[in-house]
């Protein structure tokens, strides 16, 4: 591959720098607040955009208007990427709490404010510029890629990627996530090399109700779940057998977490552990009628989230294994859903390819780092072994917050690398 190919691009994205701007402040008009994730509307202006680059694209829908992008370049017919992004958003929550309206796509200097800027238009809005610019480039000088702009992620994709997969409609040989952040794209550029799995679960306590006053005629729920969450919680120091091959980049990721000088001793502790022993989490709790009355059931719920290379099954044996003894006072376990996380190495030509693509993109050399939470990478790597990876233009500290904006400087960024992964690869 041409230098001389890889600067015309990055001058071709350059030059449309307005037009990115634009893209980002209209995406972001559009309220595809999930739920009820419906991207008709935002879909349809992708589409419009797209199709007046000359790009060849389709809708899919499963259900009324949560609708799902697809724009395919076409190139080399031996390798073929797939970008994966998501259209929804999640609620503005209070708009007191914004200085700008959330669905107004507001350009105040080197910043676009809205729901979903970083979470991810704003890496969507990238795709489509580096998209309309790839369609120019001869087939033969790049891969194919398609381009997914998908509905329902924040809700668990269950109408979009997830049925996507399932109908047959995405495949290729490497996934890149526009769904990653950083706290900047363009100067400290991370790579997401994996995610972490997750176990989420609810206790339940059964017991008898009596008058608050006359508590030995009753068998209090509540008391008995507070004891089996201390159980549960002992789970934080169940140490993992992790991979030889993914400690290099859990030591970048700690490093990347630190760098943060806001942080306290006890949450700086808490990040040194994070990739070595489960998170445990207590998100939900309820129990009791009324404030004189013994409650006789009570429920709590977790989120507990385990590094790459461990199986979610080891945690779950663990669960019931440490309230065993309690099963006859009348506590239960449910477990509503787990997925092991995934990673790919730093070394492998995949990372490597999209690596020198971040470099001659920015002039930085990334870094890796795992992802804390989920994205639908997961269920590309566990369904179609597709190798995924993320970069994108969003800001970690941003997403789901107030006051959410995607810096110019993340935008460029990300569209730079889209552009001429195609080349590289």
């Amino acid at each position: 591959m041409s230098s001389h190919l890889i600067h015309d691009v990055l001058d071709r994205i350059d030059g449309l720098k307005t037009d990115l701007i634009s893209v980002t402040s209209n995406l972001i008009r559009f309220q595809t607040v999930s739920p009820p994730s419906n991207t008709l509307e935002c879909a349809k202006y992708v589409k419009a955009y797209l199709e007046d680059a000359g790009v060849e694209v389709s809708l899919y829908s499963r259900e009324g208007e949560k609708v799902n992008v697809h724009a395919r370049i076409q190139g080399r017919s031996d390798k073929k990427i797939v970008w994966l992004g998501h259209l929804d958003v999640v609620p503005a929550g209070l708009r007191e709490k914004w200085i700008y309206d959330p669905f107004e796509g507001v350009v105040d200097g080197e910043r676009i404010y809205g729901r979903g800027s970083s979470d991810m238009k704003g890496s969507c809005a990238a795709a489509m510029v580096a998209a309309k610019v790839l369609s120019d480039i001869p087939e033969e000088e790049k891969a194919t890629i398609d381009f997914w702009f998908t509905c329902d992620e924040e809700v668990g994709s269950y109408n979009g990627t997830r049925w996507l997969i399932e109908r047959g409609l995405i495949s290729g040989n490497l996934c890149i996530i526009g769904d990653s952040f950083s706290r900047d794209p363009s100067r400290e550029p991370y790579i997401d090399v994996g995610c972490k799995g997750y176990i989420h679960f609810s206790l339940r306590a059964t017991g008898k109700s009596a008058h608050g006053s006359m508590p030995f005629y009753g068998d209090n729920a509540i008391e008995k779940l507070l004891l089996a969450v201390e159980r549960i919680k002992s789970i934080g120091n169940y140490g993992f057998t992790l991979p030889a091959d993914l400690e290099s980049s859990i030591k970048s990721s700690v490093e990347y977490l630190l760098a943060d000088g806001r942080l306290s001793n006890e949450q700086r502790n808490a990040i040194r552990r994070a990739f070595y022993y489960p998170t445990v989490s207590l998100t939900m709790i309820n129990g009791g009628v009324k404030v004189n009355v013994i409650p006789d059931s009570a429920e709590a719920s977790f989120d507990i989230r385990i590094s790459p290379g461990v199986d979610p099954e080891e945690i779950v044996e663990r669960i019931h294994y440490l309230i065993s003894d309690l099963s006859g006072m009348g506590i239960e376990v449910k477990i509503i859903g787990s997925e092991a996380g995934y990673y790919e190495r730093w070394d492998s030509e995949y990372a490597i390819s999209l690596r020198r693509a971040v470099k001659a993109a920015t002039g930085v050399e990334p870094k890796p780092k795992i992802l804390l939470g989920t994205t639908d990478a997961i269920r590309l790597k566990r369904i179609l072994g597709i190798p995924c990876l993320g970069f994108g233009a969003g800001i970690e500290e941003l997403a789901h917050a107030p006051n959410e904006y995607v810096t110019v400087g993340g935008l460029l960024s990300a569209a730079r690398v889209y552009g001429i992964l195609p080349l590289l690869f």
